[in-house]
C-alpha cells in the first residue's frame, strides 16, 4: 500500500494530496487563483507563480496535519511536471524535488494532461481497460486512447481554441465575466437553446476533428451585430437563450467525436476529464449516449474535474508500480514532454 504526496500548480491552482493506491484520496486541499484573475479576464502567469510560492508550504503541512502522519509515512512525491505555465510549473516541481530529497523518497513526474483521465481512478478500485477518453479544458480539447493508465494515444482534437477558451470567449461576448465555463453552463439551463442557430464544424466529418473558432465567431455576430463591435442590447432571456444555443453546439460537438473515436477503436468504456468535464450539459448527453449504447461511462468527481493534486498521485500510483521515476534534475516543460506514450 503505497502512500503518495502529490503537488501540482502548472496554472492558477495550487494543490497538495495524499493518495493511497492510487484511488484513495487520504487528504487534499487546492487554493484557487481564479477570483483574483477576474479583473484581469484570465490568468496572469507572473502573479500565478507568486501565489504558488505562497501557497505551497501551508498546503503540505495542512494534509499532513489533517490526516495526522508525519513526512516518515509517505512513501513517494509525485508533481505535475508538464505542460503548463513554467513560472507556475518551477513551484511545484522545485519543492517535490527539495521534499524528495529531504525525504529520501523516488520522485515521480506527471504529464498533467494524462493525470486529468487518471482522474476516473479516484474512488473506484478498478476500471477496465482499454478506453476512449476526452480531456477537454481551457487549454486542452483532445481525445485519446489508453490501453493502460498514462499511455496515451492522440486520436485527434482541437484545431485552434480549446473548448473551455471558446467559453471563456463566449463568456466576454456576453459580458458574463470569469471564468466562463460555470456562468454559461447554469444560465445555459434556463435559455431555449433552438433561439440561436450556430454551426458544429467537423460534426459530420469522420476525421476526429474539433474547430470551436467559427462557433464563438458566430455567436458574436449574432448577438453583437455582422461586425461583432455592436453594443450588447439582449435582454436577461436573451443572454440565457444565446448560452443555451452555445453550449448545445459546443456539447454536441464534444460528444458526437467521443462517441465516434470509441465506435472507430471499438471500445465500450468512454471517459471524460478536464474542468469542461464539469458543465452539467455535458454530462448530461453523455450519460443518456452511454445508456443508449450501453457503454461505461467514467466521469470524476467534479472536485477532481478542475485541476488538482489528487489526479496527480492517481497516476503516478501506476508509474511507481512500473518503476517510471523522474531523476532529481528534473526539469519542468511548458508544453509537455517528448510526446504520448504509443
Amino acid at each position: 500500500m503505497a502512500l503518495i504526496l502529490a503537488l501540482e500548480s502548472s496554472c492558477d491552482e495550487t494543490a497538495a494530496a495524499l493518495v493511497r493506491d492510487g484511488h484513495i484520496v487520504v487528504e487534499e486541499r487546492v487554493a484557487s487563483q481564479a477570483d483574483d484573475f477576474a479583473e484581469w479576464g484570465g490568468v496572469v502567469p507572473e502573479l500565478a507563480a507568486r501565489g504558488h510560492v505562497g501557497w505551497l508550504p501551508g498546503l503540505i503541512d495542512k494534509v499532513l496535519g489533517d490526516a495526522g502522519l508525519e513526512s516518515s509515512a509517505v512513501d513517494a512525491i509525485a508533481v505535475g511536471a508538464w505542460p503548463g505555465l513554467i513560472g507556475s510549473l518551477l513551484c511545484a516541481v522545485t519543492c517535490a524535488k527539495v521534499l524528495a530529497l529531504r525525504w529520501g523518497v523516488p520522485l515521480i513526474a506527471v504529464d498533467h494532461v494524462q493525470a486529468h483521465l487518471a482522474a476516473v481512478h479516484l474512488g473506484r478500485d478498478k476500471i477496465g481497460y482499454p478506453l476512449v477518453g476526452l480531456v477537454a479544458s481551457g487549454g486542452h480539447s483532445h481525445y485519446y486512447f489508453t490501453a493502460e493508465p498514462g499511455a496515451l494515444e492522440l486520436l485527434g482534437g482541437t484545431i485552434d481554441d480549446a473548448a473551455g477558451e471558446a467559453y471563456d470567449k463566449a463568456a466576454a461576448t456576453l459580458d458574463l465575466g470569469y471564468p466562463g465555463g460555470p456562468l454559461v453552463d447554469r444560465l445555459a439551463r434556463e435559455g431555449n437553446p433552438k433561439a440561436y442557430r450556430l454551426p458544429r464544424s467537423f460534426i459530420r466529418d469522420e476525421a476526429i476533428k474539433l474547430s470551436f473558432a467559427g462557433l464563438k465567431t458566430a455567436l458574436l455576430y449574432k448577438v453583437r451585430g455582422p461586425k461583432g463591435r455592436d453594443p450588447l442590447t439582449l435582454d436577461q432571456q436573451g443572454v440565457r437563450d444565446a448560452c443555451a444555443a452555445f453550449q448545445d453546439a459546443a456539447v454536441d460537438c464534444l460528444a458526437t467525436k467521443l462517441c465516434q473515436a470509441a465506435e472507430a477503436r471499438g471500445v465500450r468504456t468512454i471517459a471524460v476529464g478536464g474542468g469542461v468535464a464539469c458543465n452539467s450539459g455535458l454530462r448530461e448527453r453523455l450519460t443518456a449516449e452511454a445508456t443508449q449504447r450501453g457503454w461505461t461511462l467514467l466521469l470524476p468527481d467534479l472536485v477532481h474535474c478542475v485541476d488538482n493534486a489528487a489526479m496527480i498521485g492517481a497516476l503516478a500510483h501506476f508509474k511507481l508500480q512500473r518503476g517510471e521515476l523522474a531523476p532529481v534534475d528534473l526539469v519542468p516543460l511548458p508544453t509537455g514532454a517528448a510526446g504520448p506514450r504509443k
